[in-house]
């Protein structure tokens, strides 16, 4: 009887795992919480998201409000996505980061936690916005392929392997703290 209650307990503790990597992103951020004076933005949005494919997400920004932007892909990408981030009035890139990168150091990579020595605490990495004028922005998302291992053998034919998950772009905002007598 105490091995069916820890196995029941087992069960219902990791159902939302299961139930999120059975194809529904819809909350897939719904339990981190913003920092303050961030509140979470309506246009934050998560996708199932398939390996080798391109994703575009238009966000459109308000003058008037910062904006903070946050990155989150599940574990079956291994880190192997690509995020860019074009100004669509002046199709200027303003960001093109991988997902991981070897220094983990702020600002290098998009997924990957850093070390924060001020908080002594890890830090997921943030992407701030203080539009001028309002403006749109277009998030380019490249989910590479997995790496495979090739046969040398002509007669072996390769299946290209395609993984499924979730990709979240979070998009937070606040007041903008700049006032002007314009």
């Amino acid at each position: 009887m105490k091995l069916l209650k820890i196995t029941l307990i087992l069960f219902i503790t990791q159902l939302p795992l299961f139930v999120s990597a059975q194809g529904d992103c819809s909350d897939f951020f719904k339990y981190r919480k913003p920092e303050v004076p961030y509140e979470y933005n309506d246009q934050s949005s998560s996708a199932m998201c398939v390996t080798g494919n391109n994703y575009e997400f238009i966000l459109p920004l308000n003058k008037g409000k910062d904006y903070r932007l946050k990155f989150y892909a599940a574990a079956v990408f291994n880190n192997q996505v690509r995020f860019k981030i074009i100004d669509q009035s002046s199709h200027q890139t303003i960001l093109d980061l991988p997902g991981e990168s070897g220094t983990g150091a702020q600002g290098t990579c998009v997924l990957k936690d850093y070390f924060d020595e001020d908080t002594n605490k890890e830090i997921h990495p943030a992407f701030d916005f203080f539009p001028v004028t309002s403006t749109t922005l277009k998030i380019i998302i490249e989910v590479l392929p997995l790496k495979q291992e090739v046969s040398t053998d002509p007669n072996v034919k390769m299946q290209v392997k395609q993984d499924r998950g979730c990709i979240t772009v979070v998009v937070l905002d606040k007041p903008t703290s700049n006032s002007s007598f314009k």
